[in-house]
């Protein structure tokens, strides 16, 4: 994988985990392929397909991340890792809207969004759009 699909892939993950639909049902219907995604879905993309099993300072080391952007989602994914500790398999059934930790990581997620699109370049805004 190069830097560049990597980031994307992290852009979108990122995006995927703040879609405002997600406050009223845990799931959405994803335009562009017709597939429906949920909330947890999208943290396990995050994690096992974005992440893949490295922490953030292996990104950093590779110049895929910079420390500026660590530092703005650092918390919120901590929150996402606590997140997952606590899912049990009834999770998919639940609302989000039911749900605090789930609409606390959205609510943390669109704040990092936008301090994020303070420091990336143009081009890759467009994925956090």
């Amino acid at each position: 994988m190069t830097k560049e699909l990597w980031r994307q892939y992290w852009f979108d993950t990122i995006n995927g985990l703040t879609l405002s639909e997600f406050q009223e049902n845990n799931q959405v219907n994803m335009a562009d392929s017709g597939v429906y995604r949920s909330f947890d879905d999208f943290v396990n993309i995050y994690v096992d397909k974005v992440l893949c099993g490295y922490d953030y300072q292996f990104y950093i080391e590779e110049n895929w991340l910079t420390q500026a952007e660590y530092e703005i989602i650092k918390d919120w994914h901590n929150e996402i890792e606590n997140y997952i500790l606590s899912i049990n398999d009834d999770s998919n059934d639940t609302t989000i809207i039911s749900d605090n930790k789930c609409l606390s990581i959205l609510h943390n997620g669109m704040l990092v969004k936008q301090k994020l699109m303070l420091i990336i370049s143009e081009s890759e805004k467009e994925y956090l759009k």
